[in-house]
C-alpha cells in the first residue's frame, strides 16, 4: 500500500518493485517475484521518481496507522503462503514424477 522509495520496473514482466526488496529475493532465487520467471539485477530499469512527492509515514500511534501496519503484514504473511503453496506443488510433482520411475524400473527389472 506504500510507493516504493527506489522503484524499478522488470523489464521482463513489467512489475514495479521497491530496489531493495527485489534484489533480495533475486539474490535468493534468481527468479521474478510473480511470475517466477528467470530474473537477473540487469533486466532491473529505474523508475525517475519525484523525491518531493513522496508519501508521508504512516504512525503506529493512530488506528488508521495501527490498520495499515496490520495491512502490510497480511499482505506479507499471504505472498510468503503462496510461495510456499508453488513450491510444494513443485515438489508433489517432482515426487510424483520419480515414484513413477522408480515404478516402471520395477516392472522393467521384473520381466
Amino acid at each position: 500500500g506504500t510507493a516504493p522509495e527506489v522503484p524499478v520496473i522488470s523489464a521482463k514482466s513489467g512489475h514495479l518493485f521497491e530496489k531493495a526488496l527485489v534484489l533480495k529475493y533475486i539474490e535468493s532465487t534468481g527468479k521474478c517475484p510473480v511470475t517466477q520467471q528467470p530474473l537477473t539485477e540487469a533486466d532491473l530499469i529505474a523508475v525517475q521518481a519525484d523525491s518531493a512527492a513522496k508519501p508521508r509515514a504512516v504512525a503506529a500511534s493512530s488506528v488508521p496507522g495501527m490498520l495499515s501496519l496490520l495491512h502490510a503484514e497480511f499482505d506479507a504473511l499471504m505472498l510468503e503462503s503462496y510461495e510456499l503453496k508453488n513450491q510444494l506443488d513443485v515438489t508433489r510433482k517432482e515426487l510424483a514424477h520419480s515414484l513413477y520411475q522408480h515404478d516402471a524400473a520395477c516392472r522393467v527389472i521384473a520381466r
